[in-house]
């Protein structure tokens, strides 16, 4: 057995992370189910000297379509999840699995056998300690729910071996485990098995975790309130992105809706928040601020991606038209508004990810070639068919890409209509394969591809036996040499065959209060364990 222990390693988030912070100074809604004790008040009341607030208000530019870490599909439901769950690995800073609520783990000689140890004494917030029947089914859940998680555990069960041991077993190796069990879009969360067990189709009814912050009440459409968790057990290792010591320095900590983005910066002037992401156009209110930081942060990806159980692109000569006239530049520009604030990538990854980057295919990126499109869509006999490109204006990012987009087919002739619905609806949408064709949108940076939602049956339908062929390859390569070699065909396939078509990556301004202090951002999704609000 090779014999993984408990990491610690510390790390900047560097171009990986944003920033974002609220403010006490706001008037949040009152605590409707008591208030926090006096020595959670007194431990979030002063540190060396300083007073700090003990309380803080987040603001979510997306609606929230479930609290069921589980079934997450979005940046808003991440957020709020990672701050009451946590999982058995973490990523650090650097996208690295970490354990988190795994003490260690064995790797059989074969790397078919997953062996995890659990940390002894781990609270959930109704009091009940954690043991291996949560973690089971837990996890058993999970991969049985979670898009990202059925396409690579299948029919792989988790085991209880004993009351801190659970064992996880495959016929073939798997290189995405870990990465798959640290990821926080469709998050592998750790719950009580009480709660799991009655879980229905609609997801948990009760949000009870191990993390820092405890749930408390979700007012729909407009805030979700979190409150300190007293009993919490961190981590003995440094904080490095997701991974790591946590520590609740506010007792009551509010996630509110603030969906329009003019209204989320006039808060923001307002002091009712401490941080907001900052248009072109308001940098000039901000940027000389001696109060204020403006930081430039890598953001996201974005990608496109076809229904392929439509009646148009289903058919790969279609999909090839749209790859053919895609101007990449035109599009990121209509999102960012300047060069500065975006870069051309052809790859599914980050170069910063060095494992998994590859511009295999990359000839097929960026054509600008109408000629090419219209020839390919006379080819497919394309006879004036409508398409349907679905977006939501919750964050201008989806509408604005989808209009730059959309104004590329019409110049080839493709009649096209845009379905706007609010960002919980486009999401209930996106998983029908009824009444929509294209979909544009930003991506939470996987580390594997394994993790690439578009790769699979269940979102965007690609049902390709080469692809999933492929793609099993790249999870089952063990050295670093069989992992380029299988990652590169992948990648060079998926250029082929068109899944999605990657548009390019995105950079944002922040404004940040400087008496927010500690809040990091890994992939857009914000670690408020570790962060104070100094008054």
């Amino acid at each position: 057995m090779k014999q993984y222990q408990k990491l610690g390693i510390i790390g900047l988030l560097g171009a990986l992370l944003i920033v974002f912070g609220c403010s006490s100074n706001s008037s949040a809604p009152a605590s409707p189910n008591g208030a926090a004790s006096p020595a959670e008040s007194a431990a979030a009341g002063t540190s060396g000297g300083e007073k700090l607030a003990t309380e803080l208000k987040y603001p979510l530019a997306q609606t929230i379509p479930t609290l069921d870490p589980h079934l997450s599909l979005g940046g808003s439901n991440s957020t709020i999840a990672v701050n009451i769950y946590e999982g058995l690995f973490a990523f650090n800073a650097k996208y690295e699995p970490v354990p988190m609520l795994a003490e260690s783990y064995e790797l059989s000689e074969d790397g078919k056998v997953y062996t995890f140890r659990l940390r002894k004494g781990v609270k959930f917030h109704n009091g009940k300690e954690m043991k291996a029947e949560d973690v089971a089914a837990s996890l058993n859940r999970w991969k049985n729910t979670a898009p990202r998680a059925k396409s690579s555990f299948s029919d792989r069960e988790f085991e209880v071996k004993d009351d801190y041991t659970v064992v996880l077993s495959s016929d073939v190796p798997r290189n995405d485990t870990l990465a798959q069990l640290s990821h926080v879009l469709n998050f592998a969360a750790i719950m009580p098995k009480e709660v799991v067990d009655a879980a229905g189709p609609d997801g948990v009814t009760e949000y009870i975790g191990t993390g820092p912050f405890k749930f408390v009440e979700y007012k729909t459409d407009q805030y979700v309130h979190l409150q300190k968790f007293a009993d919490y057990q961190p981590v003995d290792a440094p904080a490095d992105g997701f991974s790591g010591k946590k520590e609740a320095l506010v007792n009551d900590l509010y996630f509110t809706l603030a969906t329009d983005n003019a209204t989320r910066f006039s808060s923001f002037l307002a002091k009712d928040f401490n941080n907001v992401d900052v248009s072109l156009d308001n940098l000039p209110q901000v940027e000389n601020d001696p109060d204020v930081e403006i930081i430039k942060n890598l953001s996201t990806d974005f990608n496109l991606v076809f229904n392929k159980k439509g009646p148009l692109f289903s058919q790969l000569k279609y999909r090839q038209a749209v790859a053919s006239v895609l101007d990449v530049d035109q599009v990121l520009l209509g999102i960012v508004s300047t060069p500065e604030l975006y870069r051309l990538n052809p790859s599914y990854m980050y170069k910063e990810n060095a494992k998994w980057y590859s511009e295999a295919g990359s000839e097929a990126y960026n054509q600008k070639n109408p000629d090419k499109a219209k020839q390919l869509l006379q080819e497919a006999g394309y006879n004036g068919e409508e398409v349907t490109l679905l977006t939501t204006k919750d964050t201008g990012t989806f509408y604005n890409a989808t209009l730059m987009v959309q104004a590329q087919l019409e110049q080839i002739g493709i009649k096209t209509k845009i379905d706007i619905s609010d960002y919980a609806t486009m999401l209930t949408k996106r998983a029908d394969p009824n009444g929509w064709d294209i979909y544009v949108g930003p991506f939470l940076v996987p580390s594997t591809p394994s993790q690439l939602l578009y790769l699979n049956p269940t979102y965007g339908f690609a049902d390709d036996a080469k692809l999933a062929e492929l793609l099993e390859a790249s999870t089952s390569a063990i050295s670093d040499d069989a992992i380029k070699a299988a990652n590169d065909a992948l990648q060079a396939y998926e250029w082929e065959y068109l899944a999605a078509i990657k548009i390019g990556d995105i950079y944002n301004y922040n404004a940040v209060r400087k008496n927010l202090v500690g809040l990091t951002y890994l992939s857009n999704i914000p670690n408020l364990a570790n962060t104070k609000l100094v008054e």
